[in-house]
């Protein structure tokens, strides 16, 4: 079954691989995107799939950290979607850039060149914490995937999902930033963190329970909190109606009314039932993904969902099946263990746990005997002596880095408070903690022992980690590439440096030279004001010069502007300045 769940994949990933080669080589123009908010397909395929990831770690961390004991296979199954899920989700943020190759930009990172990123962009807050999440879930999956063969493993497992839990949490509260600190109307709210998480569990538990149907495997627990999901979102959908006026009948349809046919017994029990309820709850969540990142979603106005946003579709089916079925098949024979539930697991069976794990150990200090069982104090328990010093050193190294990263201030123009790195405090705290852990278990305790396969993965990890490091602080050339297209044969046109303005620097420049902030929140280096006295001192032939030539992110334009176009540009530059003044000057 998995080899042709591959080939389906594969038949979806090749076209969908030639839609997304050409929506890079042509850009935004390619796919729908909302005039409104400047994103469209890539952002809510992104938005999507980031919550698709989000649930499957968190369901086997937060389950293991409340010691709600959850059989491996369904585990080690939620945690595979999770990584299947982030591999997806990466690509589509490096699509909407346009210029993929500068996406070591968002890093936070002070590069060759001097360049800083932008600490106040929502994007950075991304970056890091995604990047965070994914490397602390492949270290879970990681860890849950050799703790049978190696039992020493296993007390590391319950300190990471300490850290998994408020990470997953921390990194979709972020993700809603991105819509929350934007000046659209429809995403300004103090509800979306909640709005956010409650989507992307929901959407989870969809995805986990379609693929276990698909086993014709079944854990009742998650389809009951799937259920209650619903509820939920159903209820912050009613809520934003009647506060904004804003509502996606598609969404609410599937799912948040037909999931309710889950209360059917005829349908409950029918694995196809149970199959389509879930997938009614992915398309449902996808169509709400697309109506939230582009409002005028289905309007006259917009341009129709073309083959493009087809393509990119088919591609993230086609790559979740290729890397989800793949690893499976490639991992099957680990992922087995005597004893799995197989079938039908009832929520019960699987929650009365605690009492058996200690009534063959004697009592020891930080635990105490009840009427009900063992009670273990937290401050006593195992995960918090394994957790407690790599903790600590995390905590040092997150004050240092948000004291270093605030006394950076390379911004004439942006002010950097302590409050802007708060977003990235806890994901150091995570990552420095998760590597002191690690380095403990493999140094210290020797609980890893590798095999030759391993070790060959281990460095490569290490080398290509190094690599992108090296990259991020190497930066990039100010020159971006050979043009493909003269803008204008005709230098004498005057309308030129108008239409050149607009469509080419007032994304970042804004059209009255003032800053686009829509976009400027999403982009760094921050820009240059662009006021009289600045123009003056740089002169024409040096600004001529840095439009042809190129400077820090600013593609080259020589070979698409003559000098006479270039220089018609500075000059309208320069009336722009002079209009500000003016306005300024104004009583």
């Amino acid at each position: 079954m998995y080899r042709f769940l591959m080939l389906v994949g594969l038949v979806l990933f090749l076209p969908g691989a030639c839609a997304l080669g050409y929506s890079v080589f042509q850009g935004p123009s390619s796919w729908m995107t909302d005039a409104r908010t400047f994103w469209g397909t890539p952002i809510s395929l992104f938005v999507f799939w980031i919550g698709l990831a989000h649930a499957g770690t968190l369901i086997s961390a937060i389950f293991l950290a409340l010691d709600i004991k959850l059989d491996r296979r369904t585990a080690l199954i939620a945690e595979l979607s999770t990584l299947a899920s982030l591999v997806i989700a990466a690509v589509f943020p490096l699509v909407h850039l346009g210029i993929v190759e500068n996406f070591y930009m968002v890093a936070p990172l002070l590069d060759v060149r001097g360049i800083f990123a932008n600490i106040r962009s929502p994007l950075v807050w991304d970056f890091c914490c995604i990047a965070v999440y994914a490397a602390l879930s492949l270290l879970f999956f990681a860890t849950h995937l050799k703790a049978r063969r190696n039992p020493t493993l296993e007390k590391y497992c319950k300190p990471m999902a300490w850290l998994l839990f408020p990470l997953v949490l921390w990194v979709h509260t972020v993700v809603s930033l991105d819509f929350a600190t934007t000046f659209v109307p429809e995403w300004r709210g103090a509800f979306f963190p909640v709005y956010f998480i409650t989507g992307a569990i929901f959407s989870g538990l969809a995805l986990v329970n379609l693929l276990l149907c698909a086993e014709g495997y079944r854990v009742r627990l998650l389809e009951r909190l799937q259920l209650i999901c619903s509820w939920i979102l159903c209820a912050i959908w009613a809520w934003e109606f009647m506060l904004k006026g804003s509502f996606c009948a598609s969404a609410f349809i599937f799912a948040g009314l037909l999931p309710q046919l889950r209360m059917v017994a005829f349908i409950r029990e029918s694995k196809w039932g149970r199959m389509a309820i879930s997938a009614s709850v992915l398309l449902g969540l996808f169509l709400e993904r697309q109506f939230l990142v582009s409002p005028e979603f289905g309007s006259p106005a917009m341009a129709s969902f073309g083959w493009v946003d087809w393509g990119m579709l088919a591609f993230s089916a086609g790559t979740f099946m290729l890397v989800f079925f793949g690893m499976l098949l490639l991992l099957k024979r680990f992922m087995e263990v005597d004893g799995s539930y197989f079938g039908e697991v009832d929520g019960r069976d699987i929650a009365e746990v605690e009492e058996a794990e200690h009534k063959d150990s004697p009592v020891r200090l930080g635990v105490e005997k009840t009427k009900k069982g063992f009670y273990v104090h937290p401050w006593s328990s195992e995960e918090y002596h394994v957790l407690r010093l790599p903790l600590l050193l995390g905590i040092a190294f997150a004050l240092l880095f948000s004291l270093w990263v605030w006394g950076r201030m390379p911004f004439e123009n942006v002010d950097l408070s302590l409050a802007n790195v708060i977003p990235l405090f806890y994901p150091v705290v995570a990552l420095v903690t998760a590597v002191a852990l690690y380095a403990r278990a493999y140094f210290v305790e020797k609980a890893f022992a590798l095999h030759r396969i391993e070790k060959i993965l281990a460095a490569s990890v290490l080398v290509l980690a190094g690599t992108c490091a090296g990259a991020f602080y190497a930066g990039g050339a100010s020159e971006r590439g050979a043009a493909r297209d003269v803008l204008s044969e005709n230098p004498e046109n005057r309308d030129l440096p108008v239409q050149t303005w607009n469509a080419r620097c007032a994304t970042c420049h804004g059209s009255d030279g003032k800053f686009n902030e829509k976009f400027v929140r999403e982009f760094y280096p921050v820009p240059q004001k662009l006021d009289l006295l600045r123009l003056d001192s740089l002169g024409e032939d040096s600004l001529v010069n840095v439009i042809l030539k190129g400077r820090v992110n600013m593609n080259a334009y020589e070979g698409r502007l003559t000098y006479s176009d270039a220089l018609g540009l500075v000059r309208y530059m320069r009336s722009l300045a002079e209009k500000e003044v003016a306005n300024d000057s104004a009583p």
